[in-house]
């Protein structure tokens, strides 16, 4: 719950916060359909709809008060006369300060997941590994921005005793913003690659926002998680010393050590982790070659909060994705189908078809990549470079969707099977055709390409 004095402390205009005679708000909510009786209410504008035009109905369904900006509130005041409103410049500002507020009220460990892939999942981990000895607050899904980390703070209570916020940028500045919201004490940046480049403009850019986490906490004398095999984590290592971190590593001498064991029959590897003298091996139920970093990852936060390697274990081999069905494999009438199509560029792409390769099916492997979005200049580029990857890496069966994969179709022209689709009716079809029993389909493309229409059309609807 949120008290009423914190919501009294922000620096805005106070109107009949007098008439409120409960202490704690029961909850804060940016979604008016989300509110109940006792919540607070932000009214945050946004691309599609403007909070400002259901404060009518927020109060009907019982809100205490609504924080409103001061443009809306001089036009509408005369119409809502007696409501407690907060108003400001900026609703979606005062928002990241409430969290600011409310987070000073706790002593308890704050850890902000950062890097270019597999955030949510390695979020997720870390979550479930710190849950065998610790009361976790986590984002829910990928709520990572400068609206859902604040949002995520809000609900954190005397329950909890420690905190995982994933932090997520595709804009310079946005990390320190976050940083300065969730006061982070520790922090791990999963790895560097080629991200949201339409704003980063090449991968440099990229590691300059995501050590955006390192810099505050070496500024503020926080703990780094090293992922040192990362070659620009280990560059920012070497030239940061002396850190204050904790690493962890398949190929370089760290404080936890692990080697990939195999694959099961549905693409979950099993790894082997060390710490000390002692080892375990462990199956990690999600989908292919990046878990067994996400994994890793997991386990090296949990060694240094005190959870013990068998924990970890039962951990990371009973997780279950609960943000969504991302990095899924999932068998339908014989077919293996791996859906890892909520997010995509040409690193995790990469990842995803060398999963593909190092399991070595017997059957047939079909590929379905969409457009990988916001590369900017260097999205014909990147997109053909995936095309030549697949025809160097000899799969057999490609079929693109979207209008920048059709360079992917280009640079992968030559491989036996190759095709090229406008629209997901005829993707599917021709899937449908092709795929026989024992063969494997692998999705990835943006979120955006919403490539699960396409699963949804091959299987009639029996898996999404």
């Amino acid at each position: 719950m949120i008290s009423v004095n914190s919501i009294l402390r922000l620096k805005c205009n106070h109107v009949n916060f007098e008439k409120v005679t409960v202490k704690n708000f029961f909850g804060v909510s940016i979604d008016s359909r989300k509110i109940r009786k006792g919540f607070l209410f932000f009214a945050i504008k946004g691309e599609n709809a403007d909070g400002h035009d259901f404060i009518a109905g927020v109060f009907k369904k019982g809100a205490t008060a609504a924080v409103v900006n001061q443009s809306w509130y001089s036009k509408n005041k005369n119409k809502f006369k007696g409501y407690a409103f907060a108003v400001v410049k900026d609703t979606s500002v005062s928002l990241g300060e409430l969290a600011k507020i409310h987070l000073k009220k706790f002593s308890i460990p704050v850890l902000f997941v950062g890097g270019s892939n597999g955030k949510t999942t390695t979020k997720d981990l870390i979550a479930a590994v710190l849950s065998r000895g610790y009361k976790v607050l986590k984002n829910d899904g990928n709520l990572n921005n400068h609206l859902g980390l604040p949002l995520t703070v809000l609900e954190l209570d005397s329950y909890h005793n420690i905190c995982v916020l994933e932090a997520g940028s595709n804009h310079f500045g946005e990390i320190e913003y976050l940083c300065k919201i969730g006061n982070p004490g520790f922090g791990i940046v999963t790895n560097i690659g080629r991200e949201h480049l339409e704003f980063f403009k090449n991968i440099n850019g990229v590691a300059k926002e995501e050590f955006t986490l390192f810099d505050y906490l070496k500024k503020t004398g926080g703990k780094c998680f090293l992922n040192l095999d990362d070659e620009y984590i280990r560059k920012y290592s070497s030239d940061n010393k002396p850190l204050n971190s904790f690493s962890y590593s398949y190929n370089f001498k760290s404080d936890v050590k692990a080697k990939f064991i195999k694959y099961s029959d549905k693409f979950e590897p099993v790894i082997e982790i060390r710490y000390g003298s002692d080892k375990i091996s462990a199956g990690i139920k999600t989908f292919g070659k990046h878990s067994v970093f996400n994994a890793l990852a997991a386990a090296a936060v949990g060694l240094h909060f005190g959870i013990s390697l068998k924990e970890i274990k039962y951990a990371l081999e009973n997780f279950k994705q609960a943000s969504s069905k991302r990095m899924e494999a999932v068998k339908y009438r014989g077919i293996l189908i791996i859906n890892d199509s909520y997010n995509s560029n040409p690193d995790s792409v990469k990842l995803g078809l060398e999963t593909l390769k190092e399991y070595k099916s017997s059957n047939s492997v079909h590929l379905v990549i969409a457009d990988m979005l916001e590369l900017g200049r260097s999205s014909k580029k990147e997109h053909y470079g995936i095309g030549k990857l697949i025809k160097n890496m000899k799969f057999d069966n490609l079929y693109t969707f979207g209008g920048e994969s059709k360079n992917i179709f280009t640079g992968a022209k030559g491989i036996k099977n190759n095709f090229y689709f406008e629209n997901k009716e005829n993707l599917s079809e021709l899937l449908t055709a092709n795929v026989k029993e024992g063969d494997v389909i692998y999705f990835k493309g943006s979120r955006g390409m919403k490539l699960e229409e396409v699963i949804e059309k091959f299987t009639n609807g029996f898996i999404i």
